[in-house]
């Protein structure tokens, strides 16, 4: 088992992740349109549902530990120390796709018959409490998504399809979640396919990131984090379909400009073939 293992190592990490998040939402799912045998109480399932989103890095070590020991562990989980980047790569993980969000608001407001946009009270509290969740979400997914997945589906394909079949994977693992809060009966299936054109375009965006930062997981937790925390916290464009589709296009035009020949020439690209530099934990 353990040679089928080392021999597979990305399909038992996929297999392990869906296995460990899916057993704790798909009853919450099922509990979601009363199907479950017992009634899950409204407050477990807020909390409890965040611990699917940990079951990436918790994937990502045990496999990582039983293929290459604690050192590969310590490899893997090294990535996240990797902060002596240049400052434009702090910029490029921080700053663009908030402006991104904040120019699709300013767009969306101009159109015709706009309605207005959902009202959020941020306070000192609830940006603490949706600060905190996101650290845990986001480390938690990006440990196994970007620090053990994409290396090494880039050893196979080219950075632009392994970012394409890693998005496709991570729209996928989220489905349950997201019947969890309910996106189904409020926006239809339509709505998922919209999240699978965005969820896309931010893990081609995310892969130049890791491969100009010598696959700092840092910067990426930072990107994600940083988006997830205004876009949730305070500016929840995506639950206005009209607001979410600019988005979704911005997104794109800024996918597309790093992975085209603009991101090559201007912005460093790298459009890995062969075996990236620092995979964890492997000679």
């Amino acid at each position: 088992m353990l040679k089928t293992l080392r021999s597979h190592p990305l399909l038992a990490f996929f297999i392990l992740t869906f296995v460990l998040s899916w057993a704790i939402w798909i009853p919450m799912a099922l509990n979601y349109y009363g199907l479950f045998p017992i009634k899950l109480d409204p407050g477990f399932v807020m909390v409890f549902r965040l611990f699917g989103t940990l079951s990436p890095a918790v994937s990502a070590i045990i496999v990582t530990l039983l293929i290459g020991g604690w050192p590969a562990v310590k490899s893997l989980l090294g990535q996240i120390g990797r902060w002596k980047v240049h400052w434009k790569w702090y910029a490029a993980s921080a700053l663009v796709f908030p402006v991104l969000l904040f120019v699709a608001a300013l767009i969306y407001t101009l159109l015709p018959g706009a309605q207005p946009l959902p009202a959020v009270e941020v306070t000192a509290a609830s940006l603490l409490v949706v600060m905190i969740i996101m650290t845990i979400s986001v480390t938690g997914e990006e440990i196994g998504w970007r620090g053990f997945a994409l290396p090494r589906l880039q050893q196979r394909w080219t950075a632009f399809i392994s970012s394409i079949i890693l998005g496709l994977i991570w729209w996928v693992w989220h489905i349950p979640f997201w019947i969890v809060l309910g996106e189904l009966e409020t926006f239809g299936f339509g709505y998922w396919l919209m999240n699978l054109a965005f969820i896309t375009a931010v893990a081609v965006y995310i892969t130049w990131l890791m491969n100009n930062t010598g696959n700092s997981l840092l910067m990426v937790i930072l990107f994600h984090w940083g988006y997830n925390v205004l876009s949730v916290g305070a500016l929840p464009l995506s639950s206005v379909i009209p607001a979410y589709a600019i988005i979704i296009v911005l997104a794109w035009a800024a996918a597309l400009i790093v992975a085209g020949p603009i991101g090559r020439k201007w912005l460093g690209w790298k459009d890995l073939t062969g075996k990236p530099a620092g995979l964890p934990g492997e000679k």
